[in-house]
């Protein structure tokens, strides 16, 4: 067949650059059970036992909106009515909402006195008693 001299493929312009790609969401049902199955079913936000797959929901830890991945990584299992509640807030924020003191992580360090003396002599410094005046 001859080839049509009016028929060209056109792409599309795009006038104000290229859109970024769209970023994905939600979880698919497959990641939202493996979820489930390989994760202890403690809400992440209140730690109270999630007994049904039906009251669940997956939350981003770091939210969507403030950048979070839709990832494995970034995603735990709450309660519906905890996940509603924290919205776009991080989870300190929400945790002081409801009342619930988050654990420290920080491990304060321990001073010990040296068995070394500073002074080269050996002799103990004396403490004099502060006079007020």
């Amino acid at each position: 067949m001859p080839r049509n001299p009016f028929a060209f493929d056109v792409k599309p312009i795009n006038l104000w650059g290229n859109p970024k790609p769209e970023r994905k969401r939600q979880l698919t049902n497959a990641q939202k059970i493996y979820c489930w199955e390989n994760n202890s079913h403690i809400c992440h936000i209140c730690s109270k036992r999630v007994d049904k797959f039906s009251d669940a929901e997956f939350d981003h830890k770091r939210a969507f909106s403030k950048g979070g991945a839709t990832s494995g990584s970034n995603v735990k299992i709450v309660h519906r009515q905890c996940n509603r509640l924290k919205g776009s807030k991080s989870l300190s924020e929400t945790k002081k909402l409801l009342g619930i003191k988050s654990k420290s992580k920080r491990k304060h360090k321990i001073r010990r006195k040296s068995n070394r003396s500073t002074n080269p002599f050996g002799i103990q410094p004396i403490s004099l008693p502060r006079l007020r005046f």
